[in-house]
């Protein structure tokens, strides 16, 4: 089927392709009655604007960039809800993609989103720990989220993972575990290392040591969380608490502990992180830090647009406070 074009329509209505043009941008100087009569024939015809072709004319776009680690963590899914809404709000659509937690795949991420000329970019760092890519450099709008990068200086938005390590180890205290464990993500990422920190100073400070044979670091999926979980309780048997990096590998945690004939939580209590949908529906449900996903992306993209547009001073970080969510395991 061939697309409609101005032409189209100016032919139809027996007017310039100028008249038409500026009809549909209701200018001053065409008449109310030629207004209504060509935007009658554009919705007869089905006509939907060029946006690549008004994008080259005006070097304008109403389109952001959006670079996650992980597309099959539903984690991520409440986040890019939050971007989608406050970007449709705002007149603006969204372009995603993802890195895989690889530094080299988020450069070139970030480029085909310059070649495509979005006007601000929101970026979750691959591995943040070491990630040298400079976001200041890309003279484009951008907000880092989720994790800050270590040579970012415009504004972030994170969770308190620190805070997240805490509230696990202080459940931990008391409800009596006195062998706890860790599994973690193998990967140079801040939000690992905060929760593991947090959790480990506070147990450490409360007489309940996090001993080194019991922190395990796999990659960030059920499967390896599985074989880890295995591994763990197997040359820990008497191990009786385990932090999880995320919900998506607590999961897995739960089927390997199930396998094991591991009751959960009476002889193993496993807590998660992220409060992903999954965690609530699960069999024990899964207890869980609750982070503010949907806000956070919500909040991002309308402080992206905000800037966008306004172009005034733009830095400020804003640190969640995380939850702590008591279920069944």
């Amino acid at each position: 089927m061939k697309n409609v074009t101005l032409k189209d329509i100016a032919e139809i209505a027996g007017v310039s392709i100028n008249t038409v043009s500026r009809a549909l941008h209701d200018k001053n100087d065409i008449g109310v009655e030629t207004k209504q009569r060509i935007r009658a024939i554009t919705e007869e015809l089905g006509y939907v604007p060029d946006q690549t072709a008004a994008r080259l004319r005006t070097k304008k776009t109403r389109t952001i960039g959006v670079v996650v680690t992980h597309m099959n963590n539903s984690f991520y899914a409440h986040i890019l809800q939050g971007i989608h809404d406050a970007a449709f709000k705002l007149g603006y659509s969204m372009f995603v993609l993802g890195s895989n937690d690889d530094v080299e795949e988020e450069r070139r991420a970030i480029l085909s989103m310059r070649a495509n000329r979005v006007a601000g970019i929101i970026i979750v760092p691959s591995q943040d720990l070491v990630n040298d890519l400079d976001f200041d450099k890309l003279a484009l709008p951008h907000i880092t989220i989720v994790r800050k990068g270590i040579l970012n200086t415009q504004s972030y938005l994170v969770t308190d993972s620190h805070r997240s390590g805490v509230l696990v180890a202080e459940h931990l205290i008391r409800v009596g575990r006195k062998t706890p464990g860790y599994l973690g993500f193998d990967s140079m990422v801040s939000c690992n290392k905060d929760r593991l920190d947090g959790y480990r100073e506070t147990l450490d400070n409360n007489g309940v040591p996090l001993q080194r044979d019991t922190i395990y670091q796999c990659k960030a999926d059920m499967r390896s969380a599985y074989e880890a979980a295995r591994q763990l309780v197997e040359k820990k048997p008497r191990i009786d608490s385990l932090f999880v990096y995320n919900d998506h590998m607590a999961i897995g945690v739960l089927r390997a502990l199930h396998d094991l004939k591991v009751r959960v939580p009476a002889d193993v209590t496993v807590i998660g992180h992220d409060d992903i949908d999954e965690s609530s529906m699960l069999v024990p449900a899964l207890s869980t830090i609750r982070v503010p996903k949907y806000s956070l992306g919500y909040e991002s993209a309308s402080s992206l647009i905000h800037f966008i547009e306004q172009r005034d001073t733009f830095k400020k970080s804003i640190l969640n406070t995380p939850e702590l969510v008591i279920r069944e395991t």
